[in-house]
This record gives C-alpha cells, sequence and structure tokens, in this order.
C-alpha cells in the first residue's frame, strides 16, 4: 500500500520528521492538546501511546507529567527503535518502555495491564475504526481516558490522507464510534490557531 511506503520512509528519516514537527508548528498544537488533559500535574498516571510514531506526544506528556509511565509501541520498527534510543538519550529510558506491535492486534506484550490514559493520534485513519477503539478500549481502567487526535475531515485533511492512503472520518462518526464502545465525550478541544491544519481537533473520552 502507498501508506505502508510513505510510512516506511518517515522511519528513515526519523530527525527530519521531527524536526518538521517543530517548525511546521505541529509541536506547538500537541503541547497544546497535551495542556487539556484533566490530570493534575505531578500525576504517576500510566500512558499507552498507540501508534506512537516518533515519540512526539510521549515525550510532550512526560514534559508536564515527570511522573508518569509511558508504554509506546508502533508497527514500524524504526519508529519504535528512534523512540527508545531518543529515550536514552534524553534520560528518560526508566519513564518510557517500547515495543513494536499493530494497534489491531493481540498485544499480548501488555496483557493484564491496565492504563489510566490512551493516545491515538493520526492512527485510527489507517485501521479499522471501531474495532481498533474496542481492541484498545480494554487496557484502560473504569474512569480512564481516551485522547483521539484525529486527520481533519477538511479540504486540507483529505488531501494529506490522500498522500498517505488513509481516509479521515467526519467528527460526527468519530465521536459515534467510542460513544459505541462505552465511552463519553468530555472534552472537545481547538488549537486557537492552526499552523498543523490536517490536526486541528482534539478529543478526550471518559470511560464510563
Amino acid at each position: 500500500m502507498k501508506s505502508q511506503k510513505i510510512y516506511s520512509t518517515i522511519g528513515q528519516v526519523t530527525s527530519i520528521y521531527d524536526f518538521l514537527s517543530s517548525v511546521s508548528g505541529y509541536k506547538k498544537s500537541v503541547e497544546y492538546f497535551v495542556s487539556q488533559l484533566p490530570f493534575p500535574e505531578g500525576s504517576s498516571i500510566k500512558v499507552l501511546d498507540a501508534g506512537c510514531g516518533t515519540g512526539l506526544y510521549s515525550f510532550v506528556v512526560l514534559k508536564k507529567y515527570p511522573n508518569a509511565k509511558i508504554t509506546a509501541f508502533d508497527l514500524n520498527e524504526k519508529l519504535v527503535n528512534y523512540v527508545r534510543e531518543k529515550s536514552i538519550k534524553n534520560k528518560l529510558n526508566d519513564k518510557i518502555r517500547t515495543f513494536t506491535a499493530d494497534t489491531t492486534g493481540a498485544l499480548s506484550e501488555i496483557e493484564n495491564e491496565k492504563f489510566d490514559l490512551i493516545i491515538t493520534a493520526g492512527v485510527l485513519v489507517y485501521v479499522p475504526h471501531e474495532e481498533t477503539v474496542k481492541n484498545l478500549s480494554r487496557f484502560l481502567i473504569s474512569g480512564g481516558y481516551f485522547f483521539n487526535i484525529p486527520n481533519r475531515d477538511s479540504t486540507w485533511g483529505r488531501f494529506v490522507c490522500k498522500l498517505y492512503d488513509c481516509k479521515p472520518y467526519p467528527k460526527t462518526e468519530n465521536i459515534s464510534v467510542f460513544e459505541k464502545n462505552g465511552f463519553s465525550l468530555v472534552k472537545n478541544i481547538q488549537v486557537p490557531k492552526t499552523p498543523a491544519a490536517s490536526f486541528k481537533d482534539a478529543h478526550i473520552f471518559r470511560k464510563d
């Protein structure tokens, strides 16, 4: 698939991708999204970063919540290795655990574990939407939060998804999928400015 080829390319140029995230303004959007999480600073939260990519969300979460423990995984082994090496370089390897896996798979690496927060950023557009939410949500504690940052269903968002061979979903459908899986929408976040036009919105859901 074209998306797999592009995703593989990102795995080859991870540091460049991180640099572009900064200069494009996307990292600032991520920082704003994370600032809206419903946990007091200093919380010792357990976080599952599903489809972590270059680990941008994991590292931003740790900046705000230095007592957090992150489990980050991705299907692309090169991206996972990049996150691992970056965590070692920044002396955060005791805070971030990584492994390679598919969000739609059994995820035996975290069998019997529960998390306070699950993050999916630009992930659900590549996989069976509802089935993946159901699969991941079994690792969430009762009353825990699922933080989803979808690609926008807009002209720009559809253009980006065309490049990556994925499918953006309408906002109402994104919300409906979570509600069908026992979640309530507690916060709809929009960045005040939109430098990263394909990611403007984020949703925080609570597991009922």
